[in-house]
């Protein structure tokens, strides 16, 4: 058992009250979220992003072709993921499974494949899979290569969206 499992199995510690944890106080949830992820770092069997333990644990499966770029993660039962900011628009297709996710509102939500979601320009997920999952995203680039499609659709730094993206999330988390 990791310890995240470990912690999932405390006395009154469910996915959704971990979830609701991370964004227990006002501010910018991607300043949350990036806390919250350092924290992640530091518990052993945690798989970090671009390692061969995350192509292991979480396989992607990429394609780039004629301006788009598409992306299929498969995400195992009982696993806990922080996804990249995203800096466009774009689909994205809830294929399998079952999870709680944190909404940008701090909200948490159980939601169940198969779903289509639009997913907006700053959004970043953090999710607790109650099932095996398969989620894909289509992004639209000029890159030529997978690493520069990775590089224009996803940050790991909010300060990188435009200044409106930003300003509308400060402004959703003081109305919260």
């Amino acid at each position: 058992m990791t310890e995240l499992q470990a912690l999932l199995h405390q006395p009154l510690m469910t996915p959704e009250s971990l979830l609701y944890h991370i964004h227990s106080e006002r501010g910018v949830l991607w300043e949350d979220i990036a806390s919250f992820s350092e924290k992640l770092q530091e518990i052993a069997g945690v798989a970090l992003h671009h390692t061969t333990e995350m192509d292991e644990q979480f396989p992607v499966k990429h394609n780039l072709d004629n301006g788009l770029y598409t992306r299929e993660v498969f995400m195992p039962k009982e696993s806990l993921v922080v996804s990249f900011i995203h800096k466009q628009n774009h689909p994205s297709f809830f294929m399998k499974g079952s999870m709680s996710i944190l909404l940008d509102t701090g909200e948490v939500k159980y939601i169940k494949a198969p779903m289509t979601v639009f997913t907006e320009t700053g959004t970043q997920r953090v999710a607790y899979m109650h099932e095996d999952c398969v989620w894909a995203c289509v992004y639209r680039t000029d890159a030529e290569t997978i690493e520069e499609a990775e590089k224009e659709v996803y940050t790991t730094d909010y300060k990188e969206l435009p200044e409106h993206i930003i300003f509308k999330q400060q402004l959703l988390c003081q109305e919260s």
